[in-house]
């Protein structure tokens, strides 16, 4: 009886130091997510002297919103990095019926001339690349909430719903593709 204890306590030592040193061992093989994110990634709304970024917001090609602002390549910490607090915020009252598909498991129509509020936010930044997300709302129902992928210095256009588009691209560019 006494062998076979010794024998699971000493198979209980192993598995807890594997299980201790395991995560350690992997750890110092693999870069950990903070050293991986050490390097410069983009922010918006931030001024260090980076490029500049146009955001457009059509429904059926009609303008609902656009704007240029600065960007910034920095480290996350850095006081550059200050701008992935900026957001955009506006609303509009569409012409037609919006019908909103892959938010919820059943799509759900918005009706003609109903208030929706847009709201526009750094998701997260990356080395290539920014992630914008972006709700529209109306009153307290959310009907899409989805982040769109903007590369500075290439257009970039995210269809959201049916003839409603969010387009990024470099200042004195166009977002209609000629």
């Amino acid at each position: 009886m006494r062998v076979r204890e010794g024998a699971v306590r000493r198979s209980n030592r192993r598995e807890w130091l594997l299980l201790t040193t395991l995560p350690i061992l992997l750890a110092a093989c693999f870069p950990s997510g903070t050293q991986a994110q050490s390097g410069p990634v983009w922010f918006w709304f931030a001024t260090c002297g980076g490029p500049a970024m146009s955001l457009e917001v059509k429904l059926d090609g009609r303008t609902l919103y656009k704007s240029t602002f600065p960007l910034c390549r920095a480290s996350r910490g850095s006081s550059e990095s200050q701008g992935e607090s900026g957001r955009v915020q506006f609303s509009f009252r569409p012409g037609r019926a919006i019908k909103w598909l892959g938010y919820r498991d059943a799509a759900e129509t918005t009706g003609a001339d109903q208030l929706i509020e847009a709201d526009l936010w750094q998701a997260g930044a990356d080395p290539d690349d920014l992630l914008i997300g972006v709700s529209f709302a109306s009153g307290s129902r959310i009907y899409m909430n989805t982040v769109v992928v903007a590369h500075p210095g290439r257009r970039e256009t995210t269809t959201v719903a049916e003839g409603l588009v969010v387009t990024t691209f470099p200042p004195g560019r166009t977002a209609q593709r000629r």
